[in-house]
């Protein structure tokens, strides 16, 4: 019983420290949706180019798009497409 606990804990341990491990390697970056609420987005300029090759004014627009469309589309790079 404690062994199958500790491998539980050291399942979770692996699976949370992991997933940023894993981002930091990916190719295109995913946006951090959870920092934005609807029902607006903040007007600051800080462009970012999707995956869909569109150029959005800021983060937050992204996010809005995927939640509009459900289209899974990550970030490209910061800056103009």
């Amino acid at each position: 019983m404690a062994l199958a606990v500790l491998r539980l804990a050291l399942l979770l341990l692996a699976v949370t420290f992991a997933g940023p491990l894993f981002r930091r390697f990916s190719k295109y970056k995913t946006p951090f949706c959870y920092r934005y609420q609807l029902p607006g987005c903040p007007r600051d300029f800080n462009p970012v180019c999707g995956t869909d090759m569109i150029t959005y004014p800021n983060e937050c627009t992204l996010c809005m798009k995927i939640r509009e469309s459900g289209q899974n589309i990550k970030i490209l790079r910061r800056g103009p497409c």
